[in-house]
């Protein structure tokens, strides 16, 4: 007797009868003991309920293995004597086994081929990522094409809340910005004697990227988890079903005024946001540096150009784009409980601040290569 089934050998019958749990926790016990067991000169088994308490699908799955083992081995196994409770588990191993007969590889599988599965599932992403893209395509020439007053009001409204309202928040950040990239290439120039070359880093890098980026990561902040709070609150509430019983295109209605809203507004906010981050590099080199602010004016029309506005002021609107699209898509794929919103809307600002960085960095090494 062993802890999980006893053995009875009569003449050519032996009889095993099981005991206590056969669960998943004690599988590796269950083989042990089932390997232990020698037939010796019995040429029927049969396998018992006795006093077998808790049964499972693991356990099922160990006992039939076991008598597939001995069958192979020649000799002849049955169960008898299982409640119904336990016998669903023992049968559904049995009905997937006869099913599975004819297959080779059910009991040996193949091996895996992990960079074949990798890339499977590279592929699936990709093509989950063009079905978002033409998703919000489609619903921004929806919008675009047969423009209402409607559309008009709500897309002016969005301008007012991502743009108007976007713009003391994103000037404090630069200002800020500006006031620690001044302070920090102060120490480092001063070592070479050349603190004036700090406005031409301020500017330029204010210009070039900070301003416009600083600006984004806000937008996507405030603004993405927005698209999809509100998106996805309507669906739960199956407002946009609503919209459509109307006869209402939802597309039309509430995700163009939020894209074109927002593509809008970025640029405007990336001006914003670089005055206020050239005026946090001033504050420093007046009060700090001793730079006084029309040297300070001087140097910044010597460093920079228009170019340099223009590269920072092109990247706006793509970055809205990423944000508006990555928050209404989000938003529109909520479905059933506010714990999907809250991880749906979390999942909109991390993967638009992801696609800006990587955009960011697209165009860097593209206006490089163009001597930009």
């Amino acid at each position: 007797m062993t802890e999980f089934l006893t053995a009875q050998t009569s003449g050519t019958q032996l009889t095993i009868s099981l005991r206590n749990d056969w669960r998943f926790d004690n599988v590796a016990l269950l083989v042990d003991e089932l390997e232990s067991l020698e037939p010796g000169q019995a040429r029927e088994i049969t396998f018992r309920c006795g006093g077998l308490r808790e049964f499972d699908l693991a356990g099922a799955w160990v006992l039939y293995d076991k008598s597939l083992d001995f069958e192979e081995q020649g000799y002849e196994s049955r169960f008898e004597g299982f409640q119904a409770g336990h016998l669903k588990f023992l049968q559904n191993i049995i009905d997937v086994a006869a099913v599975n007969e004819y297959d080779p590889d059910f009991f040996n599988p193949p091996p895996r081929h992990r960079v074949r599965e990798r890339l499977e599932t590279v592929g699936a992403a990709t093509n989950r990522g063009f079905e978002a893209v033409g998703h919000i395509t489609r619903a921004i020439f929806d919008g675009v094409r047969r423009p209402t007053l409607l559309m008009v009001g709500e897309t002016l409204r969005q301008i007012h809340e991502t743009g108007v309202r976007a713009i003391p928040i994103v000037m404090v950040i630069t200002f800020l910005m500006g006031i620690v990239l001044a302070y920090q290439a102060s120490d480092q120039l001063a070592k070479f004697g050349v603190t004036i070359f700090v406005v031409d880093l301020v500017s330029n890098s204010v210009l070039r990227e900070i301003g416009v980026l600083l600006a984004a990561v806000m937008v996507a902040g405030r603004s993405g988890s927005a698209f999809a709070a509100a998106l996805g609150t309507m669906k739960l509430n199956e407002e946009i079903d609503a919209l459509q019983v109307m006869g209402l295109n939802p597309n039309q209605i509430l995700i163009a005024p939020r894209v074109l809203g927002l593509t809008l507004a970025m640029p405007f906010l990336t001006v914003f946001g670089d005055l206020a981050g050239l005026a946090g590099g001033a504050f420093i080199c007046v009060t700090v540096l001793d730079i006084h602010w029309v040297q300070f004016y001087d140097r910044v029309a010597s460093s920079v150009g228009m170019t340099d506005l223009w590269v920072g002021l092109i990247k706006a609107p793509f970055f809205a784009l990423l944000i508006a699209a990555t928050g209404t898509l989000r938003g529109m794929q909520v479905q059933g409980s506010a714990e999907e919103l809250g991880r749906l809307t979390t999942l909109a600002v991390v993967q638009s601040i992801f696609l800006i960085i990587i955009a960011d960095a697209f165009f860097t090494v593209l206006f490089s290569r163009m001597g930009i």
